[in-house]
């Protein structure tokens, strides 16, 4: 189903995420409200891509695939095909591409699934990061011939928790001083300032709250409230960040900031809205996310704060990244 077919005039807009129904689950992307189903393994018994990235005609959507032993695997896609990486990743959390070289975030097992370990892919092959045995890549970045990679370190020592952590070109930065579990979600890097968003957890409540890290400044994104899924990009010197906070128990708002200015994202009729992605063009805002209404999880995009739905509720649909191609 097709809900909204954008003009041959418009930017090409490409939305990865996943579908879950009676059937099971199922992987795909959506190129301007088209979906496009990605394989699977017949072991699987759930799919989620994670995050999509498009570069001349070739189409690169990373994330996973759950089997029936609890174990996930680690799943690039090009151009619809699974793709090989070597060793033995775990989970792919985001693709980026710099000229012809795939740059992949994510995690990587041992090769005895003894551990797990914060890794990058460049062109499919594995790059060791400094400290991030048991850590996570959960972004990347590039800027020049630098890469970037935002995530967390955990050591498993007694009363240790995860320290938000970047890395530059493989050495380990740490934002998060081990007090609290924090991570980074999300990274972006402008000129000589490295803006990094995710959260920390709070003690006393559990609860995920968001947090901005400039040069390792940190800044709360929100007087407190729980809040989740942040998303950084910069972009003619303007630092956009998306997330969501819980405005009631199971209830979450869809906002985005621009230089620390929130904007609400039109949600009418939804009980509750998740973000999931964020993407820049020609100063137009392209956010991604599903909102929870009576019919069911409706799978969409904002542009510039004008929702535009790609299902229809039938069918528990849910993005998880978005690019643009401009015209």
């Amino acid at each position: 189903m097709v809900d909204h077919v954008i003009p041959d005039n418009e930017p090409t807009v490409y939305v990865s995420g996943f579908d879950i129904s009676n059937l099971g689950y199922e992987g795909k992307y959506w190129k301007n409200g088209a979906s496009v189903i990605l394989p699977k393994a017949a072991s699987s018994i759930s799919i989620e891509p994670l995050s999509i990235a498009v570069s001349g005609n070739d189409v690169h959507v990373v994330g996973f695939e759950g089997n029936a032993k609890f174990q996930t695997i680690g799943r690039y896609w090009k151009n619809g095909i699974v793709t090989e990486l070597d060793g033995v990743p775990g989970i792919l959390n985001e693709v980026v591409t710099s000229g012809n070289d795939v740059y992949i975030a994510g995690v990587g097992y041992a090769p005895d699934s003894s551990s797990t370990s914060a890794t990058y892919w460049k062109n499919g092959k594995s790059v060791k990061l400094d400290n991030a045995v048991h850590g996570g890549a959960e972004a990347i970045a590039m800027s020049n011939n630098d890469v970037y990679i935002g995530g967390y370190t955990f050591t498993y020592l007694p009363g240790a928790r995860t320290i938000a952590t970047y890395w530059k070109n493989g050495i380990a930065i740490p934002l998060g001083d081990g007090s609290k579990f924090t991570s980074v979600k999300s990274i972006a890097v402008a000129g000589n300032d490295v803006h990094a968003v995710g959260y920390v957890v709070d003690d006393s409540t559990s609860n995920y709250i968001g947090r901005y890290w400039k040069n390792g400044v940190e800044t709360p994104l929100t007087s407190g409230e729980k809040s989740s899924n942040f998303h950084v990009k910069v972009s003619g010197g303007d630092v956009y960040i998306t997330g969501n906070d819980e405005i009631s128990p199971g209830r979450y708002r869809a906002k985005y900031w621009k230089n620390g200015i929130p904007t609400t994202l039109d949600d009418t009729g939804a009980s509750s809205t998740d973000i999931r992605g964020l993407y820049i063009v020609n100063n137009d805002v392209y956010v991604t996310g599903v909102s929870l209404y009576p019919v069911g999880w409706v799978a969409k995009y904002w542009k510039n704060g004008i929702p535009v739905n790609l299902s229809n509720g039938t069918t528990s649909a849910h993005p998880t990244s978005i690019f643009v191609v401009p015209q």
